[in-house]
């Protein structure tokens, strides 16, 4: 549940950008919280990526209670790729916000599924996984319904 906490940070961020640049209209704040969303909440998914599963790769999974190896270090980078996309979008915008987006569907579907198999491996329905499956699903919506408002993004041009 970590995640809602980077999320709440990008809107933070967001919103007071907003404040004191000015709202505008829809599309200007749809396209300031997405821009955070990025940067933010993806910058940071890269930076713990790094932390708990490079950096503290063998504490982490301890903690987890899984296996630790070479699976982990892998997913720490996957998450300083999400998080390097993430901080480019302050440069790139336009269809290489597309890419962002779609890296972060796919981060989210791996939740989808991870939170899956651990129910079904277990046979039972947990608050834990369930409390992550509904975040995964919410916060896609989120960011696609902010992506379409801002415009100019799902185009070709």
């Amino acid at each position: 549940m970590w995640f809602l906490a980077l999320w709440a940070l990008g809107l933070l961020s967001g919103f007071t950008h907003l404040l004191i640049t000015g709202f505008g209209d829809a599309s200007n704040i749809s396209h300031i919280l997405l821009l955070h969303q990025f940067v933010v909440t993806f910058g940071l998914v890269g930076i713990i990526g790094v932390i708990v599963n490079i950096a503290l790769a063998d504490d982490t999974a301890r903690k987890l209670g899984w296996p630790g190896g070479p699976y982990q270090i892998k997913y720490g980078f996957s998450q300083l790729g999400v998080g390097v996309m993430g901080v480019m979008a302050i440069w790139f915008h336009g269809s290489f916000w597309v890419g962002v987006l779609v890296t972060m569907y796919i981060y989210g579907l791996s939740g989808l599924w991870s939170h899956t198999q651990e129910m079904i491996k277990n046979r039972k329905a947990d608050a834990g996984n369930i409390a992550n499956i509904v975040m995964d699903i919410v916060y896609q919506a989120f960011i696609t319904i902010l992506s379409i408002q801002a415009g100019g993004i799902w185009t070709n041009a």
